[in-house]
């Protein structure tokens, strides 16, 4: 019944053209400026510089109280009303303005309402419509393009305010804005699924949301994070389901895998694998070289040669080891570091995949089967350990053109240190997905690391102070 309300104002909508007439007229252009330059306002809105930006370009004119576009008021009020269907929350797109009783003021009785009401109405619909293209595209909580870093335009690959520029006056507007959201089979599936839950509820956004539907928002959002193309070959991770895909053009193959430990957590990130190594020398993390090795070492004089670690200082001299000088290094670790041969324990295995990252973890072989046979496999120090890496390997390199397979198997038989490098470094994505859809039904995996209830809380609008959403 709602919907029907809805449409019915949008062809009253579309039909009151003069009703918009008298709004494009200098006092609105002025009104707009006034607002766009009030402080309260601009605290109001989620992207004030964005929204000065898309007018800057349109001279201050009003957009959606303008004859010129107005056919699409009515579509951009039914859009944000109802976001939930998109795993987006309604409080985010100014709900107590955006009435549809106050913009029928606007239109059927023009001459009784403010210009400054006017020209707010309009900012608040552009600021909703920006809003949400920007958390359908990026996410609401990036981690990586957070909304000041969108906000102020530095660096991004999506501009929303050129995407409504360009749409406004799209007869196509509803699916043009919809179309910036990821188009990975895995997104498309689960957002399908709200839309079964959620979409064809009477009520739309009101209410509160269910648990189903807070989940699949907040996988949603995960995947908005990860910018996953899956036209292309890449590599996925899911943490909570252990596991890697090779995603290829003709198949997806799947890796058992370990994953950090509650207390040393993998991290979710993007990168890219750009070459593999047989055989390869650890260069040992610092955490692990002071907590791990340098105590060892002090308990087991035996310990580094029987591992086969040698200690080095900054300048890459090769460093005695007495255990004064444990002593001494364990006082100031950061001026030392340690490396470990391969061939030892194979604490790399026999193939590490190289991907760039901050977090000082490493894709690599693990010989130990009993820890795969697990079905919880949380338990690394937050590095992913891969089954199968050899035939991993053997894949990329086939893919990749340039035939180092062979090679590749004669450096494994040699036990052999040897670097191969990938033409086409293939896209890495670690994720942190805790449900799917399989045959029409939802899926849920155990939230290993507790961080599904404060992101939901969070796209939600609840308190989520000091609470990991990551």
């Amino acid at each position: 019944m709602k919907k029907l309300i809805l449409v019915m104002f949008i062809v009253e909508l579309f039909f009151s053209i003069d009703g918009f007439a008298q709004d494009n007229n200098p006092a609105l252009v002025s009104a707009v400026r006034h607002q766009l330059n009030s402080p309260a306002l601009l605290q109001a809105l989620h992207y004030p510089q964005t929204a000065t930006r898309f007018y800057r370009q349109n001279n201050y004119r009003p957009v959606w109280i303008n004859p010129e576009s107005h056919s699409n008021t009515g579509n951009a009020m039914l859009l944000i009303d109802c976001v939930m269907q998109y795993g987006l929350s309604h409080n985010d797109f100014h709900p107590r303005d955006l009435q549809f009783d106050v913009l029928r003021d606007i239109l059927d009785n023009p001459n009784t309402v403010d210009d400054l009401l006017k020209a707010k109405f309009d900012v608040l619909l552009t600021d909703a419509i920006i809003t949400m293209m920007n958390h359908l595209h990026y996410g609401k909580l990036n981690p990586d393009y957070g909304s000041a870093r969108v906000d102020y335009g530095m660096d991004i690959p999506f501009a929303a305010e050129t995407k409504l520029k360009n749409v406004i006056d799209s007869p196509d507007f509803k699916d043009a804005i919809l179309s910036v959201q990821p188009c990975a089979k895995i997104y498309v599936v689960l957002r399908e699924m709200l839309y079964i839950i959620r979409g064809q509820a009477p009520d739309d956004c009101y209410g509160e949301p269910g648990s189903d539907v807070m989940k699949i928002a907040a996988n949603m959002e995960r995947i908005r994070w990860a910018e996953i193309d899956d036209k292309q070959e890449f590599i996925q991770i899911n943490v909570p389901t252990y596991t890697l895909k090779l995603h290829l053009p003709d198949t997806t193959v799947l890796f058992k895998v370990i994953v950090g430990a509650p207390e040393t957590p993998s991290p979710t990130l993007q990168s890219q694998v750009t070459y593999l190594t047989t055989y390869p020398n650890w260069l040992i993390p610092n955490q692990i070289f002071t907590h791990d090795i340098l105590k060892n070492a002090l308990a087991d004089s035996l310990f580094l040669g029987r591992n086969q670690i040698s200690i080095y200082n900054r300048d890459g001299e090769l460093t005695d080891i007495t255990n004064a000088q444990l002593k001494f290094i364990l006082k100031l670790p950061n001026g030392y570091y340690a490396k470990q041969a391969p061939g030892c324990d194979k604490t790399l295995g026999s193939m590490v995949f190289h991907f760039q990252n901050s977090y000082n973890i490493y894709l690599n072989q693990r010989d130990d089967q009993k820890l795969l046979t697990l079905d919880k496999r949380d338990v690394s120090n937050g590095c992913i350990w891969i089954d199968k890496a050899v035939e991993l390997g053997a894949l990329l390199l086939k893919y990749d053109g340039l035939g180092q397979a062979a090679q590749m198997y004669r450096s494994l038989k040699k036990i052999k240190t040897q670097n191969f490098i990938l033409n086409k470094p293939v896209p890495l994505k670690i994720t942190y997905l805790t449900c799917e859809v399989r045959n029409g039904e939802l899926i849920r995996f155990e939230d290993i690391y507790n961080l599904d209830e404060s992101l939901e809380m969070a796209i939600y609008g609840k308190n989520t102070h000091n609470i990991s959403i990551k």
